[in-house]
């Protein structure tokens, strides 16, 4: 029941603008409970910050995130299904180890206990989220085809999911897979935004978080869409 954000422009995006959007999204969304957000850095390369108090509760990020500025930044708001799954092991994004990939979940996949003995050895957490971001990822390694590892995730572990694919030197890939909290693609100004919709099945999200939104685009369900 999380929120994601993603924001890409040709020119550099203050954090600070990108931050003020993501606490819309947690005030009037099912988030609040940890956060986190990928970006990448003027070589291209993934940094991470991620925090186990709600955006809006956090009193760190201000200052660790103080100046920052990205051409693409991908923002995950959490709001666990189960309660005592708040833990900073659980946070998203995930990130491989070598930091060339960051992976958002969305969502609730019902098949997901079925595989947790299969990456038993390479989890931290204990969430959902982890278990599709291991399947994805072994299925990405040995295919390297982004969109069916995506789409086949989905397939595999059932349920409810939209998923954010962040990748170094790559364009950022965004699968549409939750009936209850939509993703739209709209700009804002020279900047492309993709955004869940606060599981609110009217247009609330661009009335009172993204009023200035042109060029707005619902995501077909079960489709992958390119961020480029």
């Amino acid at each position: 029941m999380c929120e994601l954000l993603i924001v890409k422009s040709q020119n550099s995006i203050p954090m600070e603008w990108v931050l003020g959007y993501a606490k819309l999204l947690d005030e009037y969304g099912l988030g609040g409970f940890s956060w986190g957000v990928a970006w990448k850095d003027t070589e291209g390369e993934l940094r991470c910050y991620k925090s186990v108090d709600g955006i809006r509760k956090d009193q760190q990020a201000s200052e660790r995130l103080k100046g920052i500025t990205s051409k693409e930044i991908f923002i995950h708001l959490r709001r666990p299904s189960l309660m005592n799954s708040i833990t900073p092991f659980n946070i998203q994004p995930y990130l491989t180890t070598d930091h060339s990939l960051a992976f958002g979940h969305n969502g609730n996949f019902e098949e997901h206990e079925s595989f947790r003995s299969s990456f038993l050895q390479l989890l931290k957490g204990t969430s959902d989220s982890e278990i599709a971001f291991q399947y994805f990822f072994q299925h990405y390694k040995k295919y390297n085809r982004p969109v069916e590892a995506l789409e086949e995730t989905h397939r595999a572990l059932k349920g409810k999911a939209n998923m954010a694919l962040f990748r170094k030197n790559e364009a950022t890939i965004i699968y549409s897979g939750n009936v209850d909290n939509k993703m739209y693609s709209f700009q804002l100004d020279d900047i492309k935004c993709v955004s869940t919709s606060v599981h609110s099945h009217d247009d609330f999200v661009f009335q009172n978080i993204f009023p200035s939104a042109k060029d707005i685009r619902p995501i077909p369900l079960f489709t992958s869409l390119l961020l480029e």
